[in-house]
């Protein structure tokens, strides 16, 4: 019986640092920004133009695989979406502001900024698209 009670604590431990690296910090010193100014993402909701924003980390590996398809698609899309790669680690206040969870999550505002969808975890490319096509983005 004693064998038993011990399996749960570790299996649990094992997940939990198997998926620690692809989860925000709690530890990670916030970079402090004057009131007056804008971060890239908050520029880009300024701007009427939609916006597709990543929240992410440079060792989480879904967001490394993620980084092509979000450049390619800056890109293909300039002049009619902007996508904005938001390091979790440089803009801690703009994680917890929209909830960010886990990473990568991807967020899709509207030309007014209003947040529209959200996915969490790698997005293809096609499914991308989809979601932008729903937006009304061609």
């Amino acid at each position: 019986m004693r064998r038993k009670i011990w399996v749960f604590p570790i299996l649990l431990l094992i997940v939990a640092l198997l998926l620690g690296g692809c989860s925000p910090k709690q530890s990670i010193t916030t970079t402090t920004t004057t009131t007056s100014a804008l971060t890239p993402l908050e520029k880009s909701l300024a701007s009427g133009i939609p916006t597709l924003a990543e929240f992410g980390r440079g060792t989480c590996v879904p967001c490394k695989e993620m980084e092509p398809i979000l450049k390619g698609l800056a890109i293909e899309y300039k002049g009619r979406l902007n996508v904005e790669i938001v390091s979790v680690d440089t803009y801690r206040a703009l994680t917890n502001r929209y909830g960010i969870m886990a990473i990568p999550t991807q967020l899709f505002f509207d030309s007014s900024g209003k947040e529209v969808s959200r996915h969490i975890g790698f997005y293809p490319k096609e499914e991308i698209i989809t979601q932008l096509k729903k937006m009304e983005i061609e």
